[in-house]
C-alpha cells in the first residue's frame, strides 16, 4: 500500500514575537512509525510540515498528487486544527484515501475528532504495532467485523456509529523496533531550541516509555505509567549510529526522565566512552532535580553530557505539592548548584498560572529562578492539555469550555484566547507576568555575559527575536 505520514505544523502567528524563536524539532515518534511501516513491506512519504514550512494547501496538493491508498496525521492539541483542514481537504479530493488520526490529542478526543473531521480511524497509544495491523486489515479489503479485531482503535462503521476496540498493550521490548527512518526526514533543518541546542546537526533517541510519576499537569498520564527502558548497549549502538549514518554532533533524549535509573546510566555513559563517542557528540537530556547526585553528574559530563532540562514548575512548595511534583524548592536549589559544580549547564523550565496561583505566587517562582544558578529559563503560561488530569478536573469543574484548539499554546500573546487563567488573575496580567519574567531572567548583566560570551547557544539574531518577543 501507498501510505502517506504527516507532522501537522501550528499556526505560528498565534505565538506572536515568540515564533521567531522556535525551531523545528525531530518527530521521533513519526519515525518509529515510518520505519515499522516500510519494515512491513508498504511504500511511504514523510511530509514533516514544520520542518519544511509547507503551507497547509501546498501540502494538500502534493498529497493529492501522491495518491496514497492511507494517510496518517498525527495531531496533537495546537495543531488540530490545521490537521482537520488537511484531512477534509484530503478526503474531498481522494474520497478512497483512509484518513488515519493519531497521537495524544486525537487519542483522547476520539469521539470528537471522529465526530468532526473527514478521519476514518484514531490509532491510540503507542501506534506502531497498531498502524501496522490496521493496514494489513485494510490491504485485505477490511470490513468492520476485521476492525473491531484490530486491538487499540477507533473507528466509524459502515453506519456512521463510532467504536472503540480492546486497548493493546504497550510495546514491551522496545529495542525490537527499528530504529526510527530518519533517512525521510530532513534531518540538518532540525534543532532542539536554542535553549536546548549545545551543537548541530542534532537528533533525538527515546532510552525509555513511559513515566512512574503522576504529575498532574502531563498529558503523558493518559498514555499509563508503564515504565519501560532500553539495554544500555543498545542505546550506545543508537547513539553511534546517528553519529556514523546522519553526522549528528548532538543527541536529545526525548524520555520524561532520563536517567530515571542510575544503575542504567552507569552503564550507558561507560558504553558511550568504550567507544570514544563522548569525543564526537554531545547529549542533553530532562530529567528530575531528584534523580540525580553529584556521583551521576560527574559521569554524565564524562560521557559527552552538556545540558540538563530540569521541569522545576513553580517556586511555591505548596503548587508542587498541588500538582503532585513529590519534590522541594529546596532540593532544587542542591541540584541546580551541583549541576554548576560539575560543569553541566541547567535549563530550568516553569509554568506560570497553575490552578490556584496568585500574582504573588508568579512573583515568587519568577524570583525563584533568577536566583537560582540556571542558564537557561522558560517560563510557560500553563494550559491544560488533553490527557492531564488537569484537563479532566477543570473540565469537570466546567472551567474548560473553549475548543478552538490552535490557541492553547504556552506562549499565547492575546490575552482573550487563553483557555485557561487562575481565579485570582486576570488573563491580560497572566501573559504580563510571563514576559516581566522573561525580561527579569535575560536582562541581567550576569546573564547578558553568559549568553554571548559563555554559552553562545543563542545567535545575535536569536537574541534579539528573543528580546522583541518579550517586549512586543
Amino acid at each position: 500500500m501507498r501510505v502517506a505520514l504527516v507532522n501537522t505544523a501550528m499556526d505560528m502567528g498565534k505565538l506572536g514575537g515568540f515564533s521567531a524563536l522556535l525551531e523545528p524539532m525531530p518527530v521521533i515518534g513519526m519515525a518509529y512509525l515510518v520505519a515499522v511501516t516500510e519494515h512491513a513491506g508498504h511504500r511511504v512519504r514523510a511530509y514533516d510540515q514544520f520542518a519544511l514550512q509547507i503551507p497547509t494547501d501546498e501540502l494538500v496538493r502534493e498529497i493529492v498528487r501522491w495518491k496514497p491508498d492511507v494517510l496518517g496525521v498525527g495531531v496533537l492539541t495546537p495543531s488540530a486544527d490545521v490537521a482537520q483542514v488537511i484531512a477534509d481537504s484530503v478526503r474531498s479530493a481522494l474520497p478512497g484515501c483512509v484518513l488515519v488520526a493519531g497521537n495524544i490529542h486525537a487519542d483522547v478526543l476520539y469521539r470528537d475528532t471522529l465526530e468532526r473531521t473527514a478521519f476514518d480511524f484514531v490509532v491510540h497509544g503507542e501506534g506502531e504495532e497498531t498502524f501496522v495491523e490496521l493496514l494489513e486489515a485494510l490491504d485485505g479489503g477490511g470490513k468492520d467485523d476485521d476492525f473491531k479485531q484490530v486491538a487499540g482503535i477507533s473507528f466509524r462503521d459502515a453506519a456512521g456509529e463510532i467504536h472503540r476496540t480492546a486497548s493493546r498493550p504497550v510495546v514491551a521490548d522496545l529495542d525490537a523496533l527499528p530504529y526510527p527512518a530518519w533517512h525521510h526526514f530532513p534531518v540538518h533543518t532540525y534543532g532542539l531550541l536554542p535553549l536546548a541546542d549545545v551543537a548541530k546537526p542534532t537528533l533525538v533517541m527515546a532510552g525509555s516509555r513511559g513515566c512512574p510519576y503522576r504529575c498532574e499537569f502531563c498529558s503523558l498520564l493518559h498514555a499509563g505509567a508503564n515504565y519501560r527502558r532500553r539495554d544500555p548497549e543498545a542505546l550506545a549502538e543508537e547513539y553511534e549510529h546517528l553519529h556514523r549514518c546522519y553526522g549528528a554532533r548532538q543527541i536529545g533524549f526525548v524520555d520524561p526522565i532520563f536517567p530515571l535509573d542510575k544503575n542504567i546510566l552507569m552503564q550507558f555513559c561507560d558504553a558511550l566512552m568504550r567507544r570514544g563517542l563522548q569525543e564526537k557528540v554531545a547529549w542533553i537530556s530532562e530529567t528530575r532535580v531528584d534523580r540525580v547526585d553529584r556521583e551521576s553528574l560527574r559521569v554524565m559530563r564524562k560521557s559527552g553530557c552538556r545540558r540538563l532540562l530540569f521541569g522545576i514548575e513553580s517556586g511555591v512548595d505548596l503548587l508542587l505539592e498541588n500538582v503532585n511534583k513529590t519534590f522541594t524548592t529546596e532540593r532544587v536549589r542542591r541540584t541546580i548548584a551541583l549541576c554548576r559544580e560539575e560543569d553541566i549547564q541547567t535549563v530550568g523550565l516553569f509554568m506560570i498560572g497553575l490552578p490556584g496561583e496568585t500574582e504573588e505566587m508568579s512573583r515568587q517562582t519568577i524570583d525563584f529562578a533568577c536566583g537560582l544558578d540556571l542558564d537557561f529559563a522558560k517560563f510557560a503560561i500553563t494550559i491544560p492539555f488533553p490527557g492531564s488530569q488537569m484537563f479532566e478536573d477543570l473540565r469537570r469543574e466546567g472551567r474548560l469550555d473553549r475548543n478552538d484548539w490552535e490557541n492553547w499554546t504556552t506562549f499565547q500573546p492575546d490575552p482573550d484566547l487563553l483557555p485557561f487563567v487562575p481565579r485570582d488573575v486576570s488573563n491580560a496580567r497572566l501573559i504580563e507576568l510571563q514576559k516581566w519574567g522573561t525580561r527579569k531572567f535575560y536582562f541581567r548583566p550576569r546573564q547578558i555575559v553568559r549568553q554571548l560570551v559563555a554559552i553562545r547557544s543563542m545567535t545575535p539574531q536569536q537574541i534579539w527575536n528573543g528580546v522583541k518577543g518579550v517586549l512586543s
